[in-house]
């Protein structure tokens, strides 16, 4: 009976990672429908290298999702990653709702630029290249860290800039967060949480890089009231009055 039951398992979880419950969106990608639900728990979903679009509800508790393109979370969808692990090296898109647990997202090389679209919290993220990929995060919105945040260029300077250019984006590892950061380039990505990269420079990006490299948080300059002609007039006639009396003082002190 045990063993009927172990095989029962094993072709439900098969069955789950077989394309028939997907609708094809293009070649090599699959797409999980409104309505639909797919439920990894330990298993593990090889894309080679297509893209996964989910439009139901995805959840990952410790499995992975391996060698995925793009991964786009539609409106209205959900995806709870548990402790899972998922591996990408197109775009991610979060329009939907995303729990993030414990779970790491990693983003590594493929296309020459990726981009982190809608706004996530995500427990553990990683940008790494080997290639001096560039990764856009979009213009306006903000990408959350809570655990570990990893910005690694293995090769040549990774660029970690915006979709529209000089409009900023905005990344925020919160406290308690740790950072590894390295051999990195910036342009118009504002750290809003812990400054990031502190021992850094930047390599190659265009700057308006707010929150990021040596120097500390920079603190704006508070404007100082300027004196009125008149008060001006009165400050200086009584510095000299002041310097007067004690020349007068001193000289009494002489006599």
């Amino acid at each position: 009976m045990r063993t009927k039951r172990m095989r029962a398992g094993k072709a439900c979880l098969l069955a789950s990672l077989l394309p028939l419950p997907f609708a094809a969106a293009q070649a090599q990608s699959l797409a999980l429908p409104p309505g639909a639900r797919l439920q990894l728990d330990g298993g593990r979903l090889e894309a080679a290298g297509g893209d996964l679009l989910v439009g139901g509800v995805l959840a990952l508790g410790a499995g992975a999702l391996r060698g995925i393109g793009a991964l786009r979370i539609a409106a209205g969808a959900s995806a709870d990653f548990g402790s899972g692990t998922a591996t990408l090296s197109g775009d991610w898109e979060n329009r939907g709702a995303f729990t993030a647990g414990s779970s790491r997202v990693e983003l590594r090389d493929g296309p020459a630029v990726s981009a982190v679209l809608g706004s996530t919290v995500f427990a553990n993220l990683s940008l790494a290249s080997s290639s001096g990929k560039r990764y856009r995060l979009e213009s306006g919105l903000t990408q959350t860290v809570s655990g570990s945040l990893q910005i690694q260029g293995l090769g040549p300077a990774l660029q970690v800039d915006v979709s529209v250019p000089g409009s900023a984006a905005y990344l925020n590892l919160l406290p308690g967060g740790s950072q590894a950061i390295a051999n990195v380039g910036v342009s118009d990505v504002h750290a809003t949480g812990q400054h990031l990269a502190p021992t850094q420079t930047n390599q190659g990006g265009r700057g308006n890089d707010s929150g990021w490299f040596g120097g500390g948080v920079a603190v704006p300059a508070t404007p100082v009231p300027m004196l009125s002609r008149g008060l001006q007039l009165l400050l200086a006639a009584g510095l000299i009055l002041i310097a007067l009396r004690r020349r007068a003082s001193a000289a009494i002190s002489r006599g």
